[in-house]
């Protein structure tokens, strides 16, 4: 017999564990960072000869004063086609949430719709969850559509994601788009290390974001914002940064110089015995252009260290881990020094991690949903696309109205 429950959150957190439908938004960590952020938090679930069956986060905040709108955040756990049990958990829900003065309640399913391309193109005999869609409505859930537009959301609906399961870090090299291969390699010739921030260097990530916010015009979140997601997601949360260290650098110059002109020496001499061989004047040709590179980048490292000092903080980015994936969550750039293509020695570094930690997925995270060149975000769309993988649709946001006379009010009002 099936019993609807409310869950301690260790027993909730082992069966989040066990799910499929398992994704860092319904993690209990991001319950306790809604907490917080003031939010009422519990969970719920379905209990069947005392196995749980379904689960979800329940979280509350107060609409018009004496109503709450629940937020069952990346939806419930649960066999979505098993349409008994899903009606089942509806109908209980919904008379749990009357009892609490809940309005509506929000679900946004960690569950893709279609199948879909790294281009966002429908793959032709690709999974359809579309039948899930239709029994969420036929239970009364309101779907909200398919928004292309960031500001329509209130999660995300759209990422990009990449497959690393059983993949070499050469494998994954060679599928990248190859402007993104040639500019990861670059950051590698370039110097650029990656370190990850402690707890106490957040404020480097912070002030870099500033910058970010500024130059791309958008506005700046709360510092608290992203102190708190360190704090919640704790081991789960990574910050890395990327940065070059000319002092260093100039070591690495001098070895490679050091290496050059011994290769030059060698090929002189060989000239010496053979004057007219157009195999060492070609060597000798290639060795000369490598030690002016090498004096240029020399000269570029002095005037750089003169400007800004010997330690250069390029890019930084905000990582959430699981041991089923990586979530590329936040990240902001110096764009004096984009040239260095830093951010592409961050996404290695990760992608390195994953590999070596045996992750099977990389989500890049957002998108719009818009492919179109002219759209707003085509750039974070390319960049992401670049190193391969495919686009991911989710089933989108379904409303389910719990006290439709005052919801139908709240609507009037919010229009």
């Amino acid at each position: 017999m099936k019993e609807f429950t409310l869950l301690q959150e260790e027993e909730y957190a082992r069966f989040q564990e066990t799910s499929g439908l398992r994704g860092f938004l319904n993690s209990p960590e991001a319950i306790h960072l809604k907490k917080m952020n003031g939010w009422e938090t519990e969970y719920a679930g379905v209990k069947e000869d005392g196995r749980i069956i379904a689960a979800t986060p329940l979280t509350y905040i107060p609409v018009m004063k004496i109503y709450k709108f629940c937020h069952a955040q990346s939806g419930f756990l649960c066999d979505y086609h098993d349409t008994e049990t899903l009606r089942f958990f509806t109908e209980e829900l919904k008379k749990y949430l009357s009892h609490k003065k809940v309005m509506y309640m929000l679900i946004n399913p960690n569950m893709n719709y279609i199948e879909r391309d790294m281009d966002g193109n429908p793959v032709e005999g690709g999974f359809d969850n579309s039948d899930v869609l239709k029994t969420l409505q036929d239970l009364g859930y309101e779907h909200q559509g398919f928004p292309t537009d960031y500001s329509a959301f209130t999660m995300i609906s759209w990422v990009f994601a990449m497959n690393l399961e059983g993949k070499s870090e050469a494998q994954v090299l060679k599928e990248m788009d190859q402007q993104t291969r040639w500019s990861a390699n670059r950051t590698q010739k370039q110097g650029i290390q990656v370190r990850e921030l402690n707890a106490d260097e957040i404020d480097k990530f912070i002030r870099m974001e500033e910058e970010t916010a500024k130059r791309r015009g958008f506005e700046m979140r709360e510092k608290d914002f992203y102190r708190n997601q360190l704090q919640a997601y704790g081991d789960h949360a990574k910050v890395l940064l990327a940065y070059l260290d000319l002092n260093e650098f100039r070591r690495h110059l001098d070895e490679e110089k050091a290496q050059l002109t011994k290769e030059m020496e060698e090929i002189e001499s060989k000239l010496a015995e053979m004057p007219g061989s157009k195999k060492f004047q070609k060597k000798q040709k290639v060795a000369q252009e490598a030690l002016d590179l090498n004096e240029k980048k020399r000269r570029e490292a002095d005037e750089t260290e003169a400007e800004h000092g010997s330690l250069l903080e390029m890019a930084a980015s905000f990582f959430i881990i699981y041991d089923n994936e990586i979530v590329y969550l936040y990240s902001a750039a110096d764009d004096e020094f984009r040239k260095y293509y830093a951010p592409y020695a961050i996404q290695l570094e990760i992608i390195r991690y994953a590999i070596e930690h045996h992750i099977p997925r990389y989500n890049f995270y957002g998108i719009s949903g818009n492919f179109s060149k002219d759209a707003s975000d085509y750039g974070v769309y390319e960049f992401k696309r670049g190193f391969g993988g495919q686009v991911e649709q989710l089933l989108g946001e379904f409303i389910l109205p719990v006290n439709k006379a005052a919801y139908r009010l709240y609507r009037t009002i919010k229009k």
